[in-house]
C-alpha cells in the first residue's frame, strides 16, 4: 500500500527548478541549447502538421494512427508500455496520475482514448488530437456527458483525477469523477523520463501551457513509460471517495511515492501566492549604496500589535505595509480583505515568533528611554461612539472578525 505523507508541506511537493541541478548537466545543456532552439521551431511547425493529419485523417483511423505515431517520433515522443497484455480493451475508463500537460498524447497514440480539457482556444479542439472538451456537448453536467459519451461509443476515455500536475514524491488527492461514471476502471501509472545530459523538468509550478510546450519540444526526446494494472471494480457499497482512494494507492503503490491529502485547489492556491511571491521587485544593494535603514521603534512596535491580532501572518509582510500605510488598523484591514498576499505561519512558527515580541518590547523601552520618537499619525473615526473604543476592544474586535472570515474561507462552519 502507498504511504500517506500527513505530515508534508504543500510547497514541498511541487518541482519549482526547471533545470538540473548537476554541474556537468548544466553544462551539457548549455551546449545543447542552440541545437535544442533550431529543434523546437522545426518541431513547432511539424506539430502544426499533425495536427492538420489528425483532422483531415479521422474517418480512416489506422491511416491516421500510423501518420501520427511517425509524426510523434519526429518530435521526439517515445512511448513504452511495460505491460502492453495488461491492458483490458473492455474497460473503457482509464485512471492514471498527471506528470505533464501532455500525457493525454501518450495514451491516444497507444489507445486512441480521449481526455477531457476545457477548451477557450480560438481554433476547434478537434485540431489536437486525443482532447475533447465535454462540457460542450448536451447537458453542461460533465458527469451525464461522460456518461452519455461511454453509453454512445467505443472510444475509452482518459480520466487524470488529480486534475493538475504533481510532483515525483507524492500524488494529489482525486476527485470522484471515475467512480461518478463507471464501476469498473483500469488505473495506469505514467513516468516521464528524459535523457540526462539534456534533462528538464516537464512542468514545474507556476509555468504556463505554452512555456511547457517549448520545452517539450526542446527537449531532444522524452519517454513517457505507461503501467497498466489489474482492472478495479467497485465493491459492495462503496462510497465514490472510498473506490476513488483505493485507485489512488493503487497507483501510488505502483509508483513508489506517498499520497497528500492536498487537492487541486490547493495547489492553485499556494502556485498563485508562489507567482506574487516572485514577481515582487527585490530590492538589489550595491557596495556603493547606502546601507538599508531597518525599521523604526515605532514602526516595531506597531507591527507587534498587529501581529497580536494575526499571529499567523509573517513580521516581514506586516511591515512591509506598515511602512506604506503608517496605521494598524489600515495594516490589519488590508491583510483582513486581502489586499496583502502572504503565507501563512506554521505553528511552529508562530511559537517562535511569540518570543520574539517580549525580547522587542524591551528594546523599545530602551530606545524610547534614550530618545524621544515621533508620534504616529493617528487615524480617528468619524463617529464618535467608535472613537470612544480602546484598542483592546478594538483587538478583540478584530480578532473575531479575523476568526469569522478565516472559517468563511476554509468552510470550517463547524468551528462557529
Amino acid at each position: 500500500m502507498a504511504i500517506g505523507g500527513s505530515n508534508i508541506d504543500l510547497k514541498d511537493i511541487f518541482e519549482k527548478e526547471r533545470f538540473p541541478k548537476s554541474n556537468w548537466q548544466y553544462i551539457s545543456l548549455i551546449v545543447y541549447f542552440p541545437f535544442g532552439l533550431v529543434l523546437a521551431v522545426l518541431r513547432f511547425f511539424i506539430g502544426l502538421h499533425a495536427c492538420l493529419v489528425a483532422l483531415l485523417l479521422s474517418h480512416t483511423p489506422f491511416i491516421r494512427s500510423v501518420v501520427l505515431r511517425m509524426l510523434c517520433l519526429v518530435l521526439g515522443i517515445n512511448v513504452e508500455q511495460d505491460n502492453k497484455q495488461e491492458r483490458d480493451k473492455s474497460t473503457r475508463v482509464i485512471v492514471s496520475n498527471c506528470v505533464t500537460r501532455f500525457d493525454y498524447i501518450a495514451f491516444h497514440l497507444t489507445t486512441d482514448c480521449l481526455a477531457h480539457t476545457k477548451w477557450d482556444g480560438i481554433f476547434p479542439v478537434s485540431l489536437a488530437p486525443g482532447l475533447q472538451d465535454f462540457t460542450q456537448e448536451g447537458s453542461n453536467n460533465f458527469v451525464e456527458n461522460l456518461k452519455s459519451h461511454l453509453a454512445n461509443n467505443d472510444t475509452p476515455v482518459l480520466l487524470q483525477p488529480e486534475e493538475t500536475t504533481s510532483g515525483k514524491q507524492y500524488l494529489l488527492k482525486f476527485s470522484t469523477t471515475p467512480a461518478e461514471i463507471s464501476d469498473r476502471v483500469q488505473p495506469c501509472a505514467v513516468i516521464v523520463e528524459r535523457p540526462l545530459w539534456a534533462n528538464t523538468a516537464p512542468t514545474v509550478l507556476g509555468s504556463s501551457s505554452s512555456t511547457d510546450l517549448f520545452w517539450f519540444l526542446f527537449s531532444p526526446y522524452t519517454v513517457f513509460k505507461l503501467r497498466y494494472l489489474n482492472v478495479m471494480h467497485r465493491e459492495s457499497e462503496e462510497t465514490n471517495e472510498a473506490f476513488t482512494e483505493r485507485m489512488r494507492s493503487v497507483i501510488a503503490s505502483a509508483l513508489s511515492v506517498k499520497t497528500s491529502s492536498f487537492t487541486a485547489t490547493d495547489k492553485a492556491e499556494y502556485e498563485k501566492r508562489y507567482l506574487d511571491e516572485l514577481n515582487r521587485p527585490v530590492l538589489v544593494t550595491s557596495p556603493y549604496a547606502t546601507p538599508v535603514r531597518q525599521p523604526s521603534p515605532e514602526l516595531m512596535r506597531m507591527s507587534l500589535q498587529v501581529q497580536e491580532v494575526l499571529p499567523y501572518v509573517p513580521r516581514d509582510v506586516i511591515i512591509r505595509d506598515l511602512n506604506r500605510t503608517r496605521s494598524v488598523d489600515l495594516t490589519i484591514s488590508n491583510i483582513l480583505e486581502g489586499v496583502v498576499s502572504y503565507t501563512p505561519l506554521s505553528l511552529q512558527q508562530q511559537a517562535s515568533a511569540s518570543q520574539q515580541p517580549q525580547q522587542s518590547r524591551v528594546l523599545q523601552t530602551t530606545v524610547s528611554s534614550a530618545s524621544p520618537v515621533r508620534p504616529t499619525e493617528v487615524v480617528f473615526s468619524k463617529s464618535s461612539q467608535d472613537r470612544m473604543i480602546t484598542f483592546k476592544e478594538r483587538k478583540a474586535k478584530m480578532i473575531e472578525e479575523a476568526r469569522r472570515r478565516y472559517i468563511e474561507k476554509k468552510g470550517l462552519k463547524g468551528l462557529d
